[in-house]
Parts: structure tokens; C-alpha cells; sequence
């Protein structure tokens, strides 16, 4: 197991299985620099699609500000430049069963970003 940021209180784990090719995404996203955070992150996303033609992505967030909303969301239309048949991404949004904030906004995610990505809540 990769991990890509450690995570804590205020800033998500990031971590790569590279037995599985799932890249997750957990926790809480408050940071005060956002971009310390996600610009990194797309880097990585960058460099591992130059080597490998699929990733899978699961984002399972409790929580979210807007400033790593919009580092997020940027990360997403980014992602969803690689296009099949050359690239083979999948990406899953998981929310919790009464969070209706946050399937909200994975729809949303889904929907303005512009990529193929499934809405699915945990239990």
C-alpha cells in the first residue's frame, strides 16, 4: 500500500493498492490550502495514467469545504479527459446512508464534471 497523503483531522488519506489499482480517497477535507493537497494528488493521477492505461478511484468523504470541493472537482474534470478505449477509469463516490449532503454532491460531481463515475452508499 502507497500512501499518497497520511491524512488527519482536517485533511483526507490518500492512499494507492496497487494489488487492487484502487486509488482511495477517505475522511475529511478541510484544509486551509486545498491545492497542497489535490494539486499533488493529480499529479500523481497524471504520472501513474502516462505508465497504466486504467486506475480505479474510490472517494468516501464524511466531509468536505468548499475550498477542497472545488480542488476535488477539479481533480475529476481532470480525470475525466482520459478517455475510454485507450483508458479504463472507474470511479466511485461512497456516501453514508443518511448523508444526503454528501450524495448530493457526488451527484453533482458526476453530473458538472463531466465524469463517468457511480453515486453508491454504504450502509
Amino acid at each position: 500500500m502507497e500512501i499518497i497523503q497520511a491524512g488527519s483531522n482536517n485533511i483526507p488519506r490518500i492512499t494507492y493498492d496497487q494489488d487492487e489499482d484502487v486509488l482511495s480517497v477517505t475522511g475529511r477535507s478541510i484544509a486551509e490550502r486545498p491545492e497542497s493537497i489535490y494539486d499533488p494528488l493529480e499529479e500523481w493521477i497524471r504520472l501513474h495514467l502516462s505508465r497504466f492505461n486504467q486506475l480505479r478511484v474510490v472517494i468516501f468523504l464524511e466531509y468536505i469545504n468548499s475550498g477542497s470541493s472545488k480542488a476535488l472537482r477539479d481533480v475529476l474534470r481532470m480525470i475525466s479527459g482520459y478517455r475510454a478505449p485507450q483508458y479504463r477509469i472507474r470511479i466511485t463516490w461512497l456516501y453514508e446512508e443518511d448523508d444526503e449532503s454528501m450524495h448530493e454532491l457526488g451527484e453533482h460531481y458526476r453530473d458538472a464534471a463531466g465524469v463517468n463515475m457511480d453515486v453508491q452508499m454504504v450502509l
